[in-house]
């Protein structure tokens, strides 16, 4: 079968797609290289004040960009392409595409500035345009290919970082007796969001990325209603596990994370079955997923330098996760399946310049008499794989194929 994940088939208004510009009808193609321009700017002054070229490097700028610029950039690609594609619904309309596509440019701007309060009220904008995107066409699909069950992970997700979002404004509105409150709110915001999303996004991709297999497209019965719900308890469980982080034990919280991501991947995603040997991509893809648990499994085991293992989780599981799936999106949706079924050695070149980014960001946090040197390592690593991304990907944006 062509693994296209938005195959054309699938949707019900074909004219309405056909129809919308570009920006609209596959708006991947924005959001993709938005991304990557972002995630430049998150990593990229890391780099130039580890060479001494900048006088003060900026963390909280660096975590907020990463997750509520660059990551959601390539959230919003993918499912403003997939969701209209799964649910045989409308594009998204001119605004939303603008509102996502403006939000993560100023929530990247304020935060340079130290204006948090802007950084998290575009973010919060972007947040609430997608959950009435993503909910409007669930409710209103035609295709006969219903969402899978992990789906509800979706608007949980993106409600996680609402509430979390709206939990760090109290202590930057000037509550400091929050601190407690502000903390667990940027746990959900950094960790919790994407987690959600990977696992919900993950039951449809992984199988069908890494092994070609589709989602089942039968009638709903009670067992799916079952299932929803265990995804639901799942989630309340994922959210609990930040505040018995915050104010019980990291190690435990970290424990659990680990338990409840690596059964949710093996059961909702089945990624205990191994990819397909066609494509190295699928491999980097499959990799990824399981750099989820283990770097939380990693934080449980080392609590004391827990950063080392989240980095795992954030490099691994959410950064060359994107870069592997905006890939494999891109190879599939332009026509380049020879490429996508291949073994291109930029997909190499990108998971061993990701994986010794990972490394270099773990060392930072055991080698802090060279935390610096690492740092500037990590960095560097970091920026050439996303530049050998963009060599390979961009220019098949612009050129479709047919082979």
């Amino acid at each position: 079968m062509a693994e296209n994940i938005f195959p054309k088939a699938l949707v019900t208004e074909t004219d309405v797609l056909l129809a919308a510009p570009w920006y609209r009808r596959e708006p991947y193609l924005l959001f993709f290289p938005l991304g990557l321009v972002l995630s430049w700017a998150g990593v990229g002054h890391w780099l130039l004040h580890a060479l001494g070229l900048l006088e003060t490097y900026h963390p909280v700028f660096h975590a907020m960009v990463q997750i509520q610029s660059f990551m959601t950039c390539f959230a919003v690609g993918f499912l403003m392409t997939m969701i209209p594609r799964r649910t045989g619904s409308a594009p998204p309309s001119a605004w939303q595409v603008a509102i996502c596509a403006t939000a993560p440019v100023v929530t990247a701007v304020a935060a340079w500035n130290e204006r948090w309060l802007t950084a998290q009220a575009a973010w919060l904008v972007l947040a609430v345009t997608m959950i009435a995107f993503a909910v409007r066409r669930f409710l209103a699909a035609t295709s006969t290919r219903r969402p899978p069950n992990a789906f509800v992970w979706i608007p949980i997700s993106l409600l996680m970082g609402i509430a979390g979002t709206l939990m760090t404004g109290f202590y930057y509105a000037g509550a400091p007796e929050m601190l407690w409150l502000h903390e667990v709110g940027r746990r959900l915001v950094l960790q919790g969001m994407f987690t959600g999303l990977v696992l919900g996004v993950g039951s449809l991709a992984f199988p069908l990325m890494t092994r070609g297999e589709a989602p089942p497209d039968a009638a709903a019965t009670r067992r799916d209603d079952w299932e929803r719900l265990a995804y639901i308890a799942t989630a309340a469980l994922l959210v609990a596990s930040f505040f018995l982080e915050v104010m019980v034990s990291l190690r435990w919280a970290m424990l659990l994370r680990a338990v409840l991501v690596a059964a949710s991947l093996a059961l909702g995603a089945r990624l205990w079955r191994l990819p397909s040997p066609e494509g190295w991509n699928r491999t980097l893809i499959w990799t990824c997923g399981w750099m989820l648990p283990l770097g939380y499994a990693l934080a449980a085991a080392f609590p004391e330098h827990p950063r080392a293992g989240l980095h795992v989780v954030f490099i691994g599981g959410f950064a060359t996760l994107a870069l592997a799936v905006s890939t494999q999106v891109t190879l599939g949706h332009r026509g380049y399946r020879s490429v996508m079924l291949g073994k291109p050695w930029q997909v190499l070149a990108i998971g061993i310049l990701m994986a010794a980014a990972i490394a270099a960001r773990v060392i930072m946090e055991f080698d802090r008499a060279r935390y610096f040197v690492w740092m500037g390592v990590a960095a560097t690593a970091f920026l050439l794989a996303t530049a050998v991304w963009a060599a390979f990907v961009l220019p098949r944006m612009r050129f479709r194929a047919n082979d």
